[in-house]
């Protein structure tokens, strides 16, 4: 049932992927390691700066930019602002911003630049290794 409409999901988004099976599984693993990841880093501002943090949150916020790189927000909402320079750095630091202010909100708002900014370069390089890494371990369904 789980299969059945996430092919239909990536179907209908127009991508070919061979194995829905494998995006799904690609898709649960970088959350964790992300979210892990992500856990650290707001931890690390906690303690630093005293503010609550609640770890589940940053599962969610991984899970949630998963989503909206797996359907291609960007990629829809980019030539609406072509004119501004740089909008694929920007518009996706942006929502990596706006959703760790709107999770932690305990968090103040330059510690929510930093940690936002921080992740979407950590997302960009670190993340990818550390699921490539991991993905060794998990059978394949091909």
């Amino acid at each position: 049932m789980a299969a059945d409409i996430l092919t239909n999901l990536v179907t209908s988004l127009g991508n070919n992927f061979m194995s829905p099976i494998t995006l799904a599984i690609n898709l649960i693993l970088s959350t964790i390691i992300g979210g892990i990841v992500l856990l650290i880093l707001v931890e690390i501002f906690g303690k630093k700066f005293k503010e609550k943090v609640h770890p589940a949150n940053a599962f969610l916020v991984v899970l949630i930019i998963n989503i909206i790189n797996l359907l291609g927000i960007v990629a829809l909402i980019s030539p609406f602002t072509s004119f501004i320079p740089m909008v694929t750095w920007i518009l996706p630091a942006l929502i990596w911003i706006v959703l760790i202010k709107l999770f932690f909100k305990e968090m103040k708002f330059t510690h929510a630049i930093l940690v936002g900014i921080i992740g979407f370069v950590l997302s960009m390089f670190l993340i990818p290794y550390l699921v490539a890494m991991a993905s060794g371990f998990v059978p394949s369904f091909g």
